[in-house]
């Protein structure tokens, strides 16, 4: 296998979404997308030749490694409840250290884009809004407790 090849393969495997030839361009730095959409395309042939329990699919132009669904039934619940975007993950880890803030503090700290965090967070389940007045404390969760502290 060709490094390129194990690059991407690494990038798809590591970033747990859809990847854009755009995207793996900057990452390989090879310039032509031809070449770089064959070389993804030999990628996704080696996973069919081994008969391997994963595959690379492609949607709308973009690349993903996933397990084959024949699998998928037996081994989904080992999967990550969650994945959170970077932006919720600073909100999170600021919290993280003031467990307990009021959403009014939160958004003078770091501005107004924690209200899509918040919500996102919220509805992943790793922290609580207690309602305190005209604004919320923001609690963090026994998820979040399972999920990232270290014992």
């Amino acid at each position: 296998m060709t490094e390129e090849k194990k690059l991407i393969e690494a990038a798809l495997f590591i970033s747990g979404r859809a990847m854009s030839l755009e995207e793996l361009r900057t990452l390989t730095g090879i310039g032509a997308l031809g070449y770089l959409k064959n070389t993804v395309d030999l990628l996704k042939n080696d996973y069919i030749e081994k008969d391997s329990a994963l595959e690379i699919m492609e949607a709308d132009g973009k690349y993903m490694l996933r397990v084959r669904n024949e699998h998928l039934g037996r081994v989904k619940q080992f999967a990550q409840d969650t994945e959170i975007n970077k932006g919720a993950l600073r909100t999170l880890a600021y919290l993280s250290k003031n467990d307990g803030i009021l959403k009014s503090s939160l958004v003078k700290k770091l501005g107004t884009r924690i209200y899509a965090d918040v919500k996102e967070l919220v509805g992943s389940g790793f922290i609580k809004p207690q309602k305190a007045g005209r604004t919320s404390k923001l609690w963090l969760t026994e998820k979040f407790k399972k999920y990232f502290v270290q014992e």
